[in-house]
């Protein structure tokens, strides 16, 4: 259209080489080919209503938007094939994140459960943080962890970790039996192959709830959970804090001795990983984690874990420094009446702190 309401001398035509170019980043082939065409179409009009068909800067420009159309298809080829590998790589992704981190159930036993994975490497859906919730004649128990590293790079150390901890839970009569199991298997893994031992361990925290509501914690070096309560939060932390997995050898002393705690109905633990302890703002500042929760504590637990996750993307500006793992386990039983809880004060400076020494 603009060509026939030019002088001849603008020559336009040049131009309609950008309409298969477009269409091959957007379009697929079909697409891509009709833009090209269209395209021929329309320059061939043009040229015949300025009177410049069959010149030579016509001819150039013709083969110029033949080429490019060539091109464009090509380009259009590689970049569907791309997208095709892209969906199996994430169909494959989404296959091993079910694998390794199955969606958990909204109830087992006494319990309800609510948890979140967020990886901090882009596009990864799997990482260095794993949690696990398993009901055995045991009781219920419950793992937290978070393997050395981040990204994909930990995500084989993690499968092994849950292999070991969802066989163990079942066949190993006490908790101390079971974190020992998986010391074991941490220990075996980064022996295998070329692996340097100092950089293969995991922190974790092994919980043992019973129907009753009396649990056991087992703290390997990783943050201390909360306990949300009549909508007062506070940190359980241990009387004795372990090593990570896998750096048992490290230590003469066994300092993985579980504390208890008896669970009244409603009451809630949140566990998580460093990710979110240690979460920055561009300011360097951690996110307060324990003065954010108590804003949400009275919220249904999806809903304050949904609270918790955008006003953690919201500290660091929508930008995680490290894998995110979040569990929200709630004590259901309500035939039972609440229990008082034994232990030392918070060290935080919030309420008692509910754990004792088994």
């Amino acid at each position: 259209m603009a060509n026939t309401v030019t002088p001849a001398h603008w020559r336009l035509a040049p131009v309609m080489s950008v309409a298969p170019a477009l269409a091959a980043a957007t379009c697929a082939l079909g697409g891509t080919a009709l833009a090209g065409v269209l395209a021929l179409v329309l320059v061939n009009v043009s040229a015949r209503a300025q009177h410049t068909w069959g010149d030579l800067q016509f001819q150039v420009t013709l083969l110029a938007l033949v080429a490019v159309s060539l091109a464009s298809l090509l380009t259009c080829h590689a970049r569907l094939r791309q997208q095709r590998e892209l969906v199996r790589v994430r169909l494959v992704a989404e296959t091993a994140q079910r694998v390794l981190l199955p969606p958990l159930p909204e109830e087992l036993g006494p319990l309800r459960l609510s948890s979140l994975y967020a990886a901090a490497q882009q596009d990864a859906r799997i990482g260095g943080d794993v949690y696990e919730c398993l009901d055995t004649v045991h009781g219920m128990r419950l793992l937290i962890g978070d393997v050395r590293g981040k990204g994909l790079s930990s995500v084989e150390a993690s499968a092994a970790l849950l292999s070991s901890f969802r066989e163990a839970a079942h066949t190993e009569a006490s908790v101390t039996g079971l974190v020992s199991r998986l010391e074991a298997s941490i220990h075996r893994y980064a022996h295998s192959g070329e692996r340097p031992y100092a950089e293969c361990f995991a922190t974790a925290l092994i919980i043992e709830i019973m129907p009753t509501g009396v649990g056991h914690i087992v703290h390997c070096g990783h943050p201390a959970p909360l306990i949300v309560r009549c909508g007062q939060v506070s940190a359980l932390e241990p009387t004795g804090v372990g090593l990570p997995l896998g750096l048992a050898d490290l230590s003469a002393g066994d300092a993985r001795t579980p504390d208890v705690i008896e669970l009244a109905p409603g009451d809630r633990l949140l566990l998580c990983t460093d990710g979110v302890t240690e979460c920055r703002d561009r300011r360097g500042r951690f996110y307060p984690l324990l003065d954010r929760l108590p804003r949400w504590s009275a919220q249904p637990m999806d809903a304050m874990l949904g609270a918790l996750h955008t006003d953690l993307l919201r500290h660091c500006n929508g930008v995680l420094q490290d894998d995110v793992a979040i569990l929200v386990v709630e004590y259901t039983d309500a035939s039972r009446p609440p229990v008082t809880v034994y232990g030392r004060a918070d060290r935080n400076g919030g309420p008692e702190l509910p754990t004792r020494r088994a």
